[in-house]
């Protein structure tokens, strides 16, 4: 089958199991930026430290399929009953339980262990109304409560499921995808106007007009892919866009990184907010079609459903909301114990890779406990809330009949707490475009 028509029959599907694996990419690459606390000594050091700082590009990945998916779930029910409810109630069964639980955790339950007071309780109120990435904006990473470093991103990704819905709406097919193209131009001159106007790069990398890029790029190719000349159409520019892009993101990290002596893609830099955000998104992006769209038996594609990934896509959600507990407890205790790593064969590196191992186990049997014991049963009530993908099931004569997507099918997410580490979380579907 042709690429253009197997983006364009893959995509329709309610479960697309290459996404899983994508997802479990981003997560484990926020991880093991999150779990790296090692202060180079050596050159071999220094060029671990600086790979392992590039980790924040897994929030941009999760923000590219949540856009994806997220675009293509409201597209194919647009027309349906019920179309706002369902969505709203949807998203809310996915997201509030865990992320509430984990603010009375922080907020509440460890204070209470330490037999301290609440933290920032002045500060609190952003958390709970998903606002955390406008406070974060403003007090930067030293000025967020305890543990709560991470949920800027969260907030970027509840604030565009609160305004998206709407536009798919009221939109045709043309003018979603115009306002696709156009969201990605204003994310841009958000964030030069951010950074030359106001001077605040760390707005420019959590506000969600400043990264609403990468949602719409993911969001763009999900629109293109719902008509099978559109797909046909991506499918002819998923190579040269990864490479312009890749090519872009190459410059920019000579540019910015390693010659500096800063990580490969530094977060908060000029070159990187002004063009590199763009570039991942659209690299993300034609990364994404071409993962839906690869054969059962090509290597991506087998790597992309692997075991081990899609496990860790499965439970992304609570790995990125709840591992940076664990991160925390962690690198309290390395600081506590000097702050560096026995030398093992003239190098620290053995003993981080430990540390980070251990982290992301631990962090793994938490996030499965989670789904497990709590999160799944929550998930079951989304059945009485059935998106009909009728809009996938009229767009072909060969499409077939409309059916509800599976309902227990969803997101999960990512991020931290020093600068330029703190790697933005996403709330991504599980492989599912019926989150």
């Amino acid at each position: 089958m042709a690429r253009g028509d197997a983006l364009y029959e893959r995509a329709r599907r309610s479960h697309i199991p290459a996404l899983d694996g994508l997802r479990g990419i981003a997560v484990l690459t926020v991880m093991w930026l999150h779990f790296v606390f090692l202060l180079p000594r050596t050159g071999g050091e220094r060029v671990f430290w600086q790979l392992s700082e590039t980790g924040w590009i897994g929030v941009d990945l999760f923000f590219v399929l949540s856009g994806f998916l997220i675009t293509g779930i409201l597209y194919d029910a647009k027309g349906g009953p019920h179309f706002f409810r369902n969505f709203y109630m949807r998203r809310s069964l996915r997201i509030f339980p865990l992320y509430y639980v984990f603010l009375i955790l922080i907020f509440a339950v460890i204070p209470l262990l330490r037999s301290s007071g609440a933290d920032h309780v002045g500060k609190q109120v952003w958390m709970w109304t998903y606002l955390s990435n406008v406070l974060f904006a403003r007090v930067g990473w030293e000025g967020m409560p305890a543990h709560t470093t991470h949920l800027w991103s969260l907030a970027i990704e509840e604030q565009f499921y609160l305004l998206w819905p709407l536009f798919v709406w009221l939109a045709s097919r043309r003018r979603l995808i115009q306002l696709c193209v156009g969201s990605i131009a204003v994310a841009v001159v958000t964030r030069l106007v951010l950074h030359f106007v106001f001077d605040n790069s760390i707005a420019a990398y959590a506000l969600m007009p400043a990264r609403i890029d990468a949602l719409a790029a993911g969001g763009l190719l999900a629109v293109l892919v719902r008509d099978r000349e559109g797909a046909r159409l991506a499918a002819r520019y998923l190579n040269p866009v990864s490479a312009a892009s890749g090519i872009v993101l190459i410059l920019v990290m000579f540019w910015t990184g390693p010659l500096k002596g800063f990580g490969m893609l530094p977060t908060l830099a000029f070159p990187v907010q002004a063009f590199g955000y763009a570039a991942l998104a659209l690299f993300f992006a034609a990364m994404l079609g071409k993962a839906v769209a690869a054969p059962t038996g090509q290597l991506s594609n087998r790597v992309l459903t692997s075991r081990v990934l899609v496990a860790f896509g499965k439970y992304s959600y609570a790995l990125y909301l709840l591992h940076i507990l664990v991160r925390d407890i962690l690198q309290n205790q390395i600081l506590a114990n000097g702050g560096g790593f026995p030398v093992i064969a003239g190098s620290q590196i053995p003993a981080q890779l430990v540390v980070v191992a251990f982290g992301i186990g631990i962090s793994y049997a938490i996030a499965f406990a989670s789904w497990h014991l709590f999160e799944k049963r929550i998930l079951a009530l989304k059945r009485f809330f059935p998106y009909e993908r009728q809009r996938a099931a009229q767009a072909s004569p060969l499409s077939e009949p409309p059916v509800a997507i599976a309902p227990a099918t969803d997101l999960g997410t990512l991020s931290s707490v020093a600068p330029p580490r703190h790697a933005a979380g996403a709330l991504i579907e599980e492989g599912s475009t019926g989150r």
